[in-house]
């Protein structure tokens, strides 16, 4: 089970209908690049070949599982593109 913030479903859900908790799931277990934030956030991206190979952007907490926000990264999918992400 997924664990989520408040914000999550509240906000993020609903504003990111598109995003399947599943690619969610796939994303953290399996990310292209990680990164811990300023404010200790985790974020982690991966390739959802469904969604014409689009990058989704997971941000966890601080304990690396409690999904804060998902949405899919145009700018990390264009430096992708160009060779500067993995």
């Amino acid at each position: 089970m997924l664990k989520t913030t408040h914000y999550f479903d509240n906000f993020a859900a609903q504003k990111h209908p598109e995003v399947e908790r599943a690619w969610i799931t796939r994303v953290l277990a399996n990310p292209v690049k990680t990164e811990q934030q300023p404010n200790q956030r985790i974020a982690y991206w991966g390739n959802i070949e469904e969604a014409e190979n689009r990058v989704l952007r997971v941000i966890t907490l601080e304990d690396g599982e409690t999904v804060h926000n998902a949405f899919f990264d145009r700018n990390f999918y264009k430096r992708q593109r160009r060779g500067e992400e993995p």
